[in-house]
């Protein structure tokens, strides 16, 4: 799996604060997992909690929000998962797919999935 750094911006829901971040885009990461400080700073607040199997197979539980972000002009809501602030922001699948978006390695740009098929 190649990652890839990319800058995008989140922001609350209301868009009373926003930050543009440079991210770790991971196709093998399910939600987008965000430094909780950052969260917090933003103004995001957990609206519950999931449970997630870590790289190394440990499992563990972590609060859950939702934010508003924008990659490449694209504009969407997403789930975010509050992450350790030692560690990077990291792009995740789910909110991939929600911008109708899908990551070029290769190319460390992302294309679009457009059209979408129903």
């Amino acid at each position: 799996m190649r990652t890839f750094a990319y800058l995008i911006e989140i922001a609350d829901l209301d868009l009373v604060r926003t930050n543009r971040i440079e991210a770790i885009v991971n196709s093998g990461v399910f939600y987008t997992i965000s430094p909780s400080t950052l969260l917090r700073e933003l103004g995001i607040e957990p609206t519950g909690t999931r449970r997630f199997r870590m790289a190394d197979g440990t499992m563990r539980e972590m609060d859950i929000g939702n934010v508003r972000l924008w990659i490449d002009g694209q504009e969407g809501y997403t789930i975010v998962a509050f992450g350790d602030d030692s560690e990077p922001m990291l792009l995740g699948e789910y909110t991939l797919i929600g911008l109708a978006l899908a990551a070029d390695p290769k190319r460390q740009r992302f294309v679009s999935l457009e059209p979408l098929p129903l």
